[in-house]
């Protein structure tokens, strides 16, 4: 007769065994939540809840959790709480300091909303929504999508005035598709611009100074020469020769004078056309 088979059941749980699970799960939890946004901080603690409510954490464990993903700045600010932190709701007390101390008010969101917004690298719709955010609901659609609109190009104004769309989500959509094919004509524009005739005239003035240097360099090797030739072939001339060679010396200079005086115009010419193109209306 075989003997019978003798169940093994595991060892219940011990204190130990508890901690270090519940150790683990902190270490696991940390490693998700990212740094404290100081710029966001709603959206930061929307998610640290996200994260932090499945585990079933106590009001203590979750308060620490957020003080680790302070930064020096941030711990300055609520410095009292951690000094002295409250007996109960010690996560809720610090989430209300951060939030009122990095949370911009109504009116300043508002404030950027109406005049400190710009589309910028952003698509349409991705614009819309940081609007939304600043808006909180305090504005309508109707109002929030001109106010959209309005920092949009013509040329995607221009297509949504003519759409029969009009959820303004669907709109952004159609905006983003837009600008995604007018963007390399507009990036076509920018280069050509680039190359217009205000480039140009920088250009012609980097080599006319060349020109000068090339004619100053050249004038001193002439005046050289001209000396050396001089004076070794002095005791062969006579004194008609020798004012021949001097005359020679002069046209030389005047020729060379000229060639300059022609270069520094046309340098001069060039930057007046630069600076009235400077000072033409929209510039």
């Amino acid at each position: 007769m075989n003997s019978p088979q003798h169940l093994t059941t595991p060892p219940p749980a011990t204190a130990s065994t508890s901690t270090a699970s519940a150790e683990l799960a902190s270490v696991t939890v940390s490693s998700r939540l990212p740094e404290f946004w100081c710029d966001q901080p709603r959206l930061w603690f929307v998610q640290c809840e996200a994260i932090l409510t499945p585990q079933k954490l106590s009001d203590e464990a979750k308060y620490n959790l957020v003080v680790t993903k302070l930064g020096k700045e941030v711990i300055k600010q609520v410095s009292d709480i951690l000094l002295t932190p409250p007996s109960v709701n010690k996560f809720g007390t610090l989430k209300s300091r951060l939030l009122t101390v990095y949370e911009e008010s109504e009116n300043r969101q508002l404030q950027k909303l109406l005049s400190e917004i710009e589309l910028g690298d952003q698509k349409p719709s991705q614009l819309l929504r940081y609007m939304r955010d600043l808006a909180r609901g305090k504005i309508p659609d109707d109002t929030l999508s001109i106010m959209w609109q309005g920092h949009l190009p013509s040329s995607i104004r221009a297509v949504l005035a003519v759409s029969e769309v009009k959820d303004l989500e669907n709109l952004a959509a159609i905006a983003d598709k837009v600008l995604e094919n007018t963007r390399p004509l507009q990036v076509s524009e920018v280069t050509s611009e680039a190359t217009s005739p205000f480039t140009q005239l920088q250009a012609q003035i980097a080599q006319l100074s060349l020109q000068v240097v090339e004619l100053q360099r050249s004038r001193s090797r002439n005046r050289n020469n001209i000396s050396r030739n001089y004076n070794n072939r002095r005791q062969h001339f006579s004194s008609r020769s020798t004012s021949r060679g001097r005359n020679l010396s002069r046209r030389a200079g005047a020729q060379m004078f000229r060639r300059t005086a022609y270069v520094f115009i046309t340098i001069d010419f060039a930057i007046e056309r630069i600076n009235v193109r400077n000072r033409a209306p929209g510039k």
